[in-house]
């Protein structure tokens, strides 16, 4: 009986090690083979290779598969390191007298600036777009994130820096 190890190595599939069982003594034996690109990339995407879902050494890990729903994978460091930062991942967190006198909500600390009547938006920033009705609406995960996202796309829009209103990225570390 013989155990074969594969490799999975850079678009190269190696056969790393046959033990002969029968005769008790290992047979070094590598084999490479190339395997053109179109193979490999659906080896990848069959399943075959493990790629992990997450970032190693998240602050938030538990908040990773819902903001992977509203923001790119390129945003996750800053908005882990948000995360922690405003609400220590606590979807729960509130501060109820912020730095302008309103309270902050949930995960990322959303101010009710965002979602009370004001002289820029009649309803509210978050109820004209349609992400909720009242601030405490914000306690739940995916219109935190939502929120988030309108807010961030603001900010990309209005000023080219989605995350400045929590500070001027990347200052904000």
């Amino acid at each position: 009986m013989a155990v074969v190890v594969f490799g999975f190595m850079s678009g190269t599939l190696a056969m790393a090690e046959s033990i002969d069982a029968a005769a008790g003594s290992p047979k070094n034996q590598v084999i490479v083979q190339s395997m053109p690109a179109e193979l490999a990339s659906s080896v990848l995407s069959d399943g075959l290779d493990y790629v992990p879902a997450m970032p190693y050494g998240s602050l938030c890990p538990q908040w990773y598969d819902l903001a992977m729903q509203y923001f790119p994978p390129s945003e996750w460091d800053t908005i882990d390191f948000l995360l922690d930062r405003e609400s220590r991942c606590d979807l729960m967190a509130f501060n109820p007298k912020d730095t302008n006198g309103k309270p902050s909500y949930s995960l990322f600390q959303i101010n009710a600036f965002w979602c009370t009547p004001s002289k820029h938006y009649e309803q509210g920033f978050l109820q004209q777009h349609g992400v909720l009705t009242t601030c405490e609406e914000l306690f739940d995960a995916p219109t935190q994130f939502k929120a988030a996202r309108a807010i961030y796309v603001e900010g990309l829009v209005r000023h080219g820096m989605g995350w400045r209103s929590w500070g001027s990225y990347p200052e904000t570390r």
